[in-house]
């Protein structure tokens, strides 16, 4: 029953609907209306913010560019649009979008820091923000960097230089004597430079400094960290305290171990660095010749030994010496002190005459007077005895005196060998390699024997110096030493330093050289002779005495056995008389030889009083390229000679502390034929030193 009823309700609900429906629209027939729905949308997702440049020092802007896009990604023109960032200055854009939708402005920072850029769009009246934002990024100007300073500097002024950060920079530097700069001395100004001079400062004190920069834009940098420097304008001080003596030692009579003790009292205002001792040679020049000094407080204490010093003819010390004190600060001012003098007594040259000279010279005189007195009382017998001895005496002595001529001989002998050699084709022509010398007086070294060896220590050259002590050779490429070996001479030289010696260049000490298809070599190689000890100035002296007595022997032994074996012949003319007198024509060869043979000329220096000059450096100068070409210091007796080729010479006196007076004929000289003597006496004056 319940159901019956359930399904008649529904159904009655249907119909009745159904029924109310077809009534309705026959009653009521069906309209279209229009319905209008307004809103806002104030988020833009398609349009972009772009910063130009994204990371910016202070003060210096970003271009900041917006542009307004179709959801299609079109650019839309005619907008206005606004830059939202918040802590940085602003530049609005001054115009609407461009035809592409675009539209510009600037921002900058005045502190470092990260900062959001957005913009948004104010065309319809209200705001569209742009959801695409950008950050920019603002750092501090960078701090320069001071270049390091030294602990002192020297003088009144300071450059200090700093790094470079590049164009469109300035910088600010400050001088203070406080560390925290509460007060400053000077400052620089803006400038673009990288470097400022501090003038004015004043010795001994300690001032810092510190520098900042500033960009093109005004912002500026934080203060660099400080540096330091002393000024030093006061250069050390040097003064005598003692020279010692020479005890009994002089010019002449010497011990080379002896010392000479010097004390001088160095001090600087700040701080000492370096302190050396120095000798002055005969040429004004400053060499190191003892090493025995050191510093013990603020004293140098130096040690002169005797056998270090500059000598004359490697035998005699010169009577006075010169030497010079140089001390260095920390700041690199330097004091020279020189005009230290040491004197040394003048020694007497003694010859030394033997007993047994005395008795030979007495002896000739006796033979002298006893001939004067027995020459007409001899019998024949007896006179041709005497004749036939003295002749052959005299035929020894002048062999013997031809032969001590000879004692180069094996020199000459090997150098006409190699000349020889030459000549003949079986040893290549060879250029002039160098120039061998005496390394004290200068003077060419000739008939010294020159060995080249090649990298592997084969000979491959050999040749002797000439007269002027020049020596040539041929050689290929390749790597070479030179080694020389002379009479009375030491190689290589130990009193010559460096590379010149002037006015010679190119000074040769054994070392290998290198030969290429371009090298022009031309070494000067110096020479050192041996020591002269007491005992070979002894023989020097005797040996001179003997040649001297054995000339005159020999001239008078000649002189009387002429006359005997003339006399003898005259009253016997046979065999004997006559072979005795054929015997006195090698005798009398011998004899003119001797005689007559070419003596060496010197040319001399002297003074206006007529005194002798020795030491003094003659050079002689070619003219056609202005070239040095060779020096000659003269001897104990002032004595100077030079031998050179064809062409146009003048003669100069090298010290500078003489002036030439007059030189005799005149400086300029024309030579004509090749190993010719330029011997010219020259009168100098010395020169007063200034002060």
């Amino acid at each position: 029953m319940k159901l019956k009823t359930a399904l008649i309700t529904i159904l009655l609900f249907l119909f009745l609907s159904f029924g109310f429906s077809v009534y309705a629209q026959t009653m009521h027939p069906t309209q279209t209306q229009i319905i209008t729905i307004s809103g806002q949308i104030d988020i833009d997702i398609y349009s972009t913010v772009n910063l130009n440049p994204v990371t910016v020092e202070i003060y210096q802007s970003s271009t900041v560019t917006i542009r307004i896009l179709t959801p299609s990604g079109v650019g839309i023109p005619g907008r206005t649009v606004v830059i939202v960032a918040p802590g940085l200055n602003i530049t609005q854009p001054t115009t609407i979008t461009d035809s592409t939708g675009r539209a510009t402005g600037s921002v900058y920072a005045t502190t470092p820091g990260t900062y959001l850029v957005c913009a948004k769009d104010t065309t319809l009246g209200y705001d569209i923000n742009i959801q695409n934002c950008k950050t920019l990024y603002v750092v501090p100007v960078s701090v320069p960097t001071f270049l390091p300073e030294p602990y002192y500097t020297k003088g009144t002024t300071n450059t200090v230089l700093w790094s470079n950060l590049g164009s469109g920079y300035e910088y600010y530097v400050e001088v203070s004597e406080d560390p925290n700069f509460n007060t400053t001395v000077a400052n620089s100004g803006w400038k673009s430079n990288t470097s400022h001079q501090f003038v004015d400062l004043e010795d001994g004190k300690m001032y810092f400094y510190r520098v900042k920069a500033k960009n093109s834009f005004g912002g500026q940098s934080a203060w660099s960290s400080s540096v330091f420097s002393v000024q030093d304008a006061v250069p050390p001080s040097i003064q005598t305290v003692s020279i010692g003596g020479v005890d009994e030692n002089n010019t002449v009579e010497w011990e080379s171990t002896d010392t000479v003790q010097m004390i001088f009292n160095v001090t600087d205002n700040l701080q000492l660095d370096s302190v050396i001792f120095l000798c002055v040679n005969s040429k004004g020049q400053t060499y190191t010749c003892v090493t025995d000094y050191q510093m013990e407080g603020d004293n140098l204490i130096v040690n002169v030994r005797l056998g270090d010093l500059e000598r004359i003819s490697g035998a005699y010390l010169k009577e006075r010496y010169e030497f010079c004190v140089e001390a260095t600060d920390a700041a690199g001012n330097i004091t020279r002190v020189c005009n230290i003098f040491l004197d040394i007594p003048k020694g007497e040259v003694t010859p030394i005459k033997p007993p047994i000279i005395d008795q030979i010279e007495k002896t000739i005189d006796d033979i002298n007077e006893a001939l004067d007195d027995t020459i007409g009382q001899l019998d024949p017998i007896n006179l041709e005895r005497i004749t036939t001895t003295t002749s052959l005496v005299t035929f020894t002595t002048a062999f013997i005196i031809t032969i001590g001529s000879l004692l180069n001989l094996p020199y000459v002998l090997l150098q006409f060998v190699l000349n020889l050699l030459s000549w003949l084709g079986f040893r290549a022509g060879a250029k002039p390699l160098g120039y061998v010398y005496d390394a004290l007086t200068k003077d060419p070294v000739a008939h010294a024997i020159v060995r080249i060896f090649d990298e592997t220590g084969k000979m491959v050259w050999s040749d002797v110096t000439d007269s002027k002590g020049y020596f040539s050779a041929r050689l290929s490429a390749g790597k070479y030493k030179i080694v020389v070996r002379a009479v009375d001479y030491t190689y290589p030289s130990a009193i010559i330093f460096g590379k010149e010696d002037y006015p010679l260049t190119n000074v040769y000490h054994g070392e290998v050289f290198e030969i290429n298809d371009d090298t022009e070599l031309n070494f000067a190689i110096p020479l050192d002779p041996k020591e002269a000890s007491k005992f070979k100035i002894w023989r020097e002296i005797v040996w001179g005495r003997i040649k001297v007595f054995v000339n005159i022997l020999h001239i008078l032994l000649f002189v009387v056995g002429l006359v005997f074996a003339i006399y003898l012949y005259a009253n016997n003319p046979y065999w004997l008389t006559t072979l005795v007198l054929i015997l006195y024509i090698p005798s009398f060869l011998f004899m003119m030889r001797n005689v007559f043979a070419k003596r060496e000329r010197y040319a001399t220096v002297k003074d206006l009083e007529g005194n002798l000059i020795e030491g003094v450096v003659v050079g002689l100068r070619e003219l056609e390229f202005e070239k040095l070409i060779l020096k000659r210091v003269t001897d104990s007796r002032g004595r100077y000679r030079m031998l050179t080729g064809k062409g146009r010479y003048r003669l100069e006196v090298l010290d500078t502390g003489y002036r030439v007076e007059s030189i005799e004929g005149d400086s300029e000289t024309l030579v004509e034929k090749d190993d010719q003597w330029i011997l010219k006496d020259i009168v100098i004056s010395k020169l007063k030193k200034e002060g």
